[in-house]
């Protein structure tokens, strides 16, 4: 669905409401509005739908998940990043994303119709380094180089947040510099244009993986924050469409877990639903292998149970200890109560399955 079809629906539907509003009442229209919603945009902030977003971006669409729990097909279009994917949700572009929280409060300190739903457990932003770097801790970024994807990716502040932890001025003492991801990012550490790169599990897996090596995680207490990550949508979309936000969360993390159970099969299947992802420089078995490698990267920071045992679910107050440290830290410019920013009514919906029951079934799936 191209940006603005959203938009162009919802006139539709109201033109339709106005025009049968002498007989029906405003109950019937809203549920009206509810029954045609028969496509929705998700807003990758993966530019490319690279391995890493596998999950939700093929493997979702071709088990039809959402169409099993929410009734709808998805659409998924990539964006310049995470600032840039909730941006897509706030002006209707996109009916939902998955982002960090360090890209989503900001965005919503100015729009009040921005939610989050779902909190991750885990935090997959890192500042990582080759192997044999003399870089041990964030104070030997002083007056080095740190590669960003794009200063529109939430894992540009957050290597500010790391480096003003832990004393330093990220606007004096490192220089920041967008070099994209995978082989101009790997090409930039190679070359010494860059020393150190701030990104995300996956995007950083495929560095390493180009360029021989295992990277090295810059130490921090900020890597250990919870709730970092979650599903973001519109509070007016959970109030027309709630059934299809339970739904389309549910489905989201069955993704991931499913594909935990399969990552092989996630991989060749990514690369069936998205051709252009196969490097056309190697075999199938080997782009593969080396895709199994990159998404575990991610799996292994997503796929855990949250509070209570609810996938997806984190009490607020842990969350809120996340949002003080952003704060803390230089990612937001005041305080922020995330309890005015989310809303959990979705939490069983999102979170309530068997994530071992899953894991069999991936097991005897095999992708057409």
């Amino acid at each position: 669905m191209p940006f603005g079809t959203i938009e162009w629906r919802k006139s539709l539907r109201l033109v339709g409401c106005l025009a049968v509003a002498a007989n029906l009442s405003v109950f019937v229209c809203g549920a009206t509005q509810a029954e045609s919603l028969k496509e929705v945009t998700f807003a990758s902030s993966d530019t490319a739908l690279s391995i890493g977003s596998a999950p939700y971006s093929s493997l979702q669409p071709t088990l039809k998940l959402p169409e099993k729990y929410a009734g709808v097909t998805v659409k998924f279009q990539p964006t310049a990043g995470a600032t840039a994917a909730v941006q897509a949700v706030s002006n209707g572009n996109a009916f939902y994303t998955l982002v960090a929280l360090a890209s989503f409060l900001p965005l919503a300190r100015q729009d009040p119709n921005l939610v989050i739903v779902s909190f991750d457990p885990g935090n997959s932003l890192r500042v990582i380094v080759p192997p044999d770097s003399p870089v041990k801790g964030p104070l030997d970024l002083k007056g080095k180089v740190i590669g960003v994807g794009s200063f529109g990716t939430a894992a540009y502040p957050y290597g500010k947040a790391i480096l003003k932890e832990a004393g330093l001025d990220p606007d004096k003492d490192v220089t920041f510099l967008p070099v994209g991801l995978g082989a101009p990012a790997a090409d930039a550490l190679k070359s010494g244009k860059i020393q150190a790169f701030a990104g995300f599990d996956s995007p950083n897996a495929v560095i390493g993986n180009l360029l021989g090596v295992k990277m090295r995680d810059v130490p921090s207490p900020l890597n250990d924050l919870v709730g970092m990550v979650g599903m973001v949508v519109t509070r007016s979309e959970i109030e027309k469409h709630p059934k299809v936000v339970a739904g389309l969360c549910r489905a989201l993390y069955e993704s991931f877990f499913f594909a935990e159970g399969n990552i092989e099969g996630t991989v060749r299947n990514h690369f069936k639903v998205y051709p252009g992802q196969l490097p056309s420089n190697k075999p199938l078995d080997e782009a593969v292998r080396e895709g199994e490698v990159i998404l575990r990267a991610k799996l292994d920071v997503v796929n855990h149970r949250g509070a209570g045992g609810i996938i997806g679910y984190q009490e607020l107050p842990t969350v809120q200890h996340t949002v003080d440290k952003l704060y803390e830290n230089g990612i937001l410019p005041e305080r922020m109560e995330i309890s005015k920013y989310a809303d959990q009514r979705f939490k069983n919906d999102c979170g309530g399955f068997d994530p071992a029951e899953l894991r069999a079934q991936a097991r005897a799936w095999k992708p057409q």
